[in-house]
């Protein structure tokens, strides 16, 4: 009797490790999908903030520029960063928008408030990362008044 029972339970382990297995396997080939997702996500985080910073970079190299007098020239300006980590560097442009304003500060000078438009653009390690940050500044400048 007992050797009847045996001959019916053959096998049934080999078929339930196979199944544990295959229940395995796809665990861990899920799991490794999602660790690799977010892999990817961090990377495309890294890439995006190495971006932005060289934005940031241009952008207060251009006020800088502004602070200290200097006249917007026309079209983009490279900013040079000597980061390995950027595919080119980033680059802004100065653009003069409207003067806003003025009051004489004494009899030969008057002070006029002018508008500008900084446009900056970052790239990452990526080719095809950009960040484009765009700031208004107002400058004060003083200007000669011719009196008759």
């Amino acid at each position: 009797m007992q050797s009847h029972a045996m001959t019916h339970q053959r096998g049934m382990a080999l078929v339930l490790s196979l199944i544990f297995l295959a229940i395995v396997t796809i665990l861990s080939l899920s799991s490794m999908q999602g660790a690799i997702t977010q892999d990817r996500m961090a990377s495309s985080q890294r890439d995006y903030s190495v971006a932005f910073q060289a934005a940031e970079a241009a952008l207060r190299e251009a006020e800088t520029l502004l602070q200290n007098g200097a006249n917007p020239g026309n079209g983009w300006s490279n900013h040079a960063m000597n980061m390995a980590e950027l595919t080119q560097n980033p680059r802004y442009r100065i653009q003069t928008l409207a003067p806003l304003g003025s009051r004489s500060s004494n009899s030969s000078t008057e002070v006029v408030e002018m508008l500008y438009r900084i446009e900056a653009q970052g790239f990452g390690r990526g080719v095809d990362t950009s960040v484009t940050l765009e700031a208004l500044y107002v400058r004060q400048q003083q200007v000669e008044v011719i009196t008759p």
